[in-house]
C-alpha cells in the first residue's frame, strides 16, 4: 500500500496513518532514545558504570519506558491506519524478522569476526557472543516482526477488544510454562524457538512479550473513538498507577529478581507493573505534549519517532562497530556519558538515509519523512 500524498506512514506498521497522536509520538521516540542509551552504557561501559545512579537510571529508562512501550505502540499506532489488511501486515512483519537477522549479521558477525581476527577482541573478552550467537540472536525486531504476524491474524477473526485482553492474560499467566515447551524435534523447535525463547539468546520472544501489543491496540482503539482523548489519557494514567501497586503485590509474592534476564523473560508480576509503568508514562507524555511551550520543542524527539526503525537498526552498528574504537565495556563513567551523547547524535544524522529500512524494498515512504514536529490532525477531538 503506497501512502497518499501528505499522508505519513508509520514507522514501524508501515501503513498510511490518517491522524497523528502526539502523546503516541512523544513516547516512541523517547523509547528508542532510552534504548540508544542503554545500549550504549552496556556494551561501551565498564561494569562497574552500570550500578552507579546514573547508570542505574540508565537502566530503568532503558527497561519499561523503552521496548515495552515501543510495542504497546505498535498495537496502539493500527487504529489510527486507513488501512491495515492481513497482507500488508503480513509483510511488514515478514520484512522486520528480516531487518533483524540482517541486522545481526552487521552489528554482530562482521564486527566480531574482524575484531577475533585482528585481536582488538578475543573470544573471552566478548563470551558468550561468537558469531553463531550472534547470528542467530532474536531480538526486538524479530519480535515485533512475529508479533504483528500474529495481531494481523488475530483481527481477522475479532479486532481489539475483550478477547485480545483475554489472550493478553493469558500468556501472561501462562508464559512460564509455555517457555519451557518442547516437541523433542528440531523440526519444529527451532521455528518455535523465537517465539518460545527458551535458548539464551532470544532476548525477546514473541511469549509473553505479544501482551504489549495487544493491550496497545485495544487501548489505541479506545483513543481513536474517544470524543476526549485528554480524559482517557488520564484514566488511564489512574489505571497505570493501579496496575503498579498491583504489580508490587505481585513481586512481593513471586520475588523475582531484578537482572536483565528476568526482564526479557517477563514474568507476571513485570508484565502487571511495566503495563502500568507503561500507561502512566503515556498520560505524561499527553500532558508534555499539550503544553506548547514543550510541545514545540520536541521537534527532534518527533523526527526520531518518524523513523524509529532507521533509529533502531542504525544504532545498533554504531554500537557493534563502535566496541572496535572504544573497546569492549571499557569506558569510564565520564567516558561513557559523553559516547551516548555522540551516538544519539551520530545516529539521528544516520538515520536520516536509512529511510529505506522502514519503507521497505516493496515501497516508497514519501521524501522528505517529517523531522520537526508531527502535524497536528484532528487536534481538538485530541
Amino acid at each position: 500500500m503506497q501512502p497518499s500524498p501528505g499522508v505519513e506512514a508509520d514507522s514501524v506498521t508501515g501503513l498510511a496513518s490518517q491522524e497523528r497522536v502526539r502523546g503516541f509520538d512523544l513516547a516512541r521516540g523517547l523509547a528508542v532514545l532510552f534504548m540508544i542509551l542503554v545500549h550504549v552504557l552496556w556494551h561501551w561501559g565498564a561494569p562497574e558504570t552500570w550500578n552507579t545512579p546514573i547508570g542505574r537510571a540508565i537502566s530503568f529508562l532503558g527497561g519499561p519506558t523503552a521496548a515495552p512501550v515501543f510495542m504497546f505502540l505498535m498495537g496502539a499506532s493500527l487504529a489510527f491506519s486507513s488501512r491495515s489488511s492481513f497482507r500488508s501486515l503480513l509483510a511488514r512483519g515478514l520484512w522486520l524478522v528480516f531487518l533483524g537477522y540482517l541486522l545481526n549479521v552487521l552489528r554482530g558477525v562482521i564486527p566480531a569476526t574482524i575484531g577475533l581476527a585482528t585481536g582488538v577482541v578475543t573470544a573471552d573478552q566478548i563470551a558468550p557472543f561468537d558469531q553463531w550467537w550472534l547470528l542467530t540472536t532474536v531480538d526486538i525486531h524479530h519480535m515485533a516482526g512475529l508479533s504483528l504476524i500474529a495481531i494481523a491474524a488475530l483481527r481477522l477473526g475479532t479486532p481489539p477488544g475483550p478477547v485480545w485482553l483475554g489472550l493478553a492474560g493469558v500468556l501472561a499467566l501462562a508464559s512460564p510454562w509455555l517457555r519451557t515447551l518442547t516437541f523433542g524435534t528440531p523440526l519444529i523447535d527451532l521455528p518455535l524457538t523465537p517465539v518460545l525463547g527458551s535458548a539464551p539468546n532470544v532476548f525477546y520472544a514473541v511469549v509473553p512479550w505479544l501482551v504489549y501489543p495487544l493491550t496497545g491496540a485495544v487501548f489505541g482503539t479506545i483513543v481513536a473513538r474517544a470524543p476526549d482523548r485528554r480524559a482517557i489519557f488520564r484514566r488511564a494514567g489512574l489505571l497505570g498507577l493501579g496496575l503498579c501497586v498491583a504489580g508490587a503485590g505481585l513481586i512481593v509474592v513471586e520475588r523475582p529478581s531484578f537482572d536483565v534476564q528476568t526482564y526479557w523473560r517477563e514474568p507476571l508480576s513485570f508484565i502487571v507493573g511495566i503495563l502500568g509503568i507503561v500507561l502512566v508514562w503515556l498520560a505524561l507524555c499527553d500532558i508534555a505534549t499539550r503544553r506548547a511551550w514543550i510541545d514545540r520543542r520536541l521537534g527532534v524527539v518527533y523526527g526520531w519517532s518518524s523513523r524509529v526503525i532507521a533509529m533502531y537498526f542504525s544504532h545498533w552498528i554504531i554500537v557493534g562497530w563502535g566496541i572496535g574504537v572504544v573497546g569492549f565495556r571499557a569506558l569510564s563513567l565520564e567516558a561513557v556519558l559523553l559516547a551516548m551523547a555522540g551516538a544519539v547524535i551520530l545516529t539521528s544524522f544516520v538515520s536520516r538515509y536509512a529511510g529505506r529500512l522502514e519503507a521497505g524494498p516493496w515501497r516508497s515512504r514519501r521524501s522528505g519523512a517529517t523531522p520537526g514536529p508531527v502535524p497536528a490532525v484532528g487536534v481538538e477531538s485530541r
